[in-house]
């Protein structure tokens, strides 16, 4: 090994603890398997917090998978957001755990996963090299398919299994490009900007390996085609995990669309290509399927699942423009919307738990039942349609704003997607809060007593919510350093 050793802990920490709360017998009795797993996520949590602010461009060679290809952790600056995120949002959903988990069987060996899937993900977000990239993005999958399988019922071992076939395909669309990309580039270390070394009559070829890899990563992102696994897993799940799959594990399908795009292949490569134009209408495309599909889901989860379909895909479009305005929109997207989306998700939960309520129909009274929680779910969703003074309105602004410098058809086309998506997001998300709080006077509320939810749930709840406000009232320090970024590789 060579480098900075810390750099492991944040990877092997919450591994190591992962299995000591599966399978040491004093560990897992219900009480004993939660304080465990609540302290081990702070000190991961710590660990990655350290590393993110402290190691800023360290580096540690685990090995030599060939004499030119190291397996590599290192920390840049797209690798700390990413890790930060991680270590912001992965404590929060598991402490929201603590309580929903109480009446689910087999609840250690949720937290068992739940623990070594942060490690994994401290691995991939700190991934030095395309290669160190792909070993952790197959870990993240076979890692996270059994929070998918929970349950085992018919339907999660359903879901669970076009999880796998979906990812698969998609990695090896990725392993494929991988394999090109290591003879026509330098490096396959992460180069603001790529490492290309390309003949002219290679062009051709590489545009179609760069087009597979959009979609290979994009899998994991839930673009079109291949996003179907996302509505299947999400309702059979519980909803720690689907808040973790949807506004976390997603993400890592968007970091890699990053680091080839913009680290491997370079932006200006595929500027003006067929690449960038498919990349744009797939996205676009997504974005309006996604949100039609939402609005016409009754299935609380299904629909919020649908939601994110459409809501990464803003990502991915501001990525599609290939401008440094647009990339600024998707990383704080990325951010805002892993907020709000985990808060909606653990509304679900709450609602699912404490009421046994799953369907957006039978939620009519909702706030007289559980005020706060519904309150907070209604700031989030105006922080997803883009209301200001909201963090989903920075970053909608900003990744239209990279639209508008495209000086093309999609000029236009982009933004007015994207508004018209809003206008589907408000449908389907603020019907939830208006029949909540508004039922009318023929709904029947004899069953609406008010419902004790535990400080475990909407502590989290009220700390992203609070992070969706202010962080769209004082976007300043993210803008900056997303701006910094993105001068780097555009």
């Amino acid at each position: 090994m060579e480098g900075n050793l810390f750099l492991l802990i944040p990877v092997l920490l919450p591994i190591l603890a992962g299995l000591g709360v599966g399978l040491i017998p004093a560990l897992r009795e219900r009480s004993s398997a939660r304080r465990w797993t609540g302290l081990f996520l702070v000190l991961s949590s710590a660990a990655m917090a350290y590393a993110t602010w402290r190691l800023a461009g360290q580096s540690l060679i685990l090995w030599h998978l060939t004499a030119s290809i190291p397996i590599q952790l290192s920390l840049d600056a797209l690798s700390r957001f990413f890790l930060a995120l991680v270590a912001l949002m992965w404590p929060l959903a598991g402490y929201f755990a603590f309580e929903y988990m109480h009446h689910e069987e087999d609840e250690h060996r949720f937290y068992a996963f739940y623990l070594a899937t942060q490690g994994v993900l401290s691995g991939l977000t700190m991934a030095g090299n395309l290669v160190t990239f792909y070993l952790f993005y197959e870990a993240m999958t076979l890692i996270t398919l059994p929070l998918v399988l929970h349950t085992r019922t018919k339907e999660a071992i359903a879901a669970a299994i076009k999880y796998l076939i979906y990812s698969v395909f998609g990695a090896s669309a990725a392993l494929l490009g991988i394999f090109y990309l290591n003879h026509v580039c330098e490096t396959l270390a992460f180069i603001p900007g790529g490492s290309l070394r390309l003949a002219e009559d290679q062009r051709s070829a590489l545009l179609w390996v760069a087009f597979a890899m959009i979609l290979g990563f994009g899998t994991k992102a839930g673009m079109f085609p291949l996003h179907g696994w996302l509505p299947t897993a999400h309702p059979v799940a519980p909803a720690p995990a689907s808040a973790v799959l949807s506004g976390v594990i997603t993400k890592m399908g968007v970091l890699g669309v990053i680091r080839v795009v913009y680290y491997c292949i370079g932006a200006e490569v595929l500027r003006g290509s067929w690449v960038q134009i498919a990349w744009m209408i797939l996205a676009l495309v997504t974005v309006f399927m996604g949100s039609m599909l939402a609005l016409k889901e009754d299935l609380f989860k299904k629909r919020l699942a649908y939601s994110s379909v459409s809501q990464v895909s803003y990502v991915l479009f501001g990525l599609s423009t290939l401008t440094a305005v647009g990339f600024q929109g998707a990383l704080l997207h990325v951010l805002f919307h892993s907020t709000i989306k985990i808060t909606l998700f653990m509304t679900a939960g709450v609602v699912i738990s404490k009421t046994g309520l799953s369907h957006v129909s039978d939620l009519k009274g909702l706030g007289k039942r559980m005020p706060l929680v519904l309150v907070l779910f209604t700031l989030v969703s105006l922080g997803l349609i883009g209301i200001p003074p909201t963090g989903g309105f920075v970053s909608k602004w900003f990744i239209a704003s990279g639209a508008m410098d495209l000086g093309s058809a999609f000029s236009f086309i982009g933004p007015a997607v994207l508004l018209i998506s809003a206008i589907l997001t408000a449908a389907y998300l603020l019907t939830i809060t208006i029949q909540g709080f508004f039922p009318g006077h023929d709904a029947d509320l004899s069953a609406c007593t008010p419902v004790r939810v535990g400080p475990l749930m909407w502590v989290p709840m009220l700390l992203l919510t609070l992070l969706v406000v202010f962080g769209g009232m004082f976007p300043g320090r993210f803008i900056s350093f997303f701006q910094s970024i993105a001068t780097a590789i555009v």
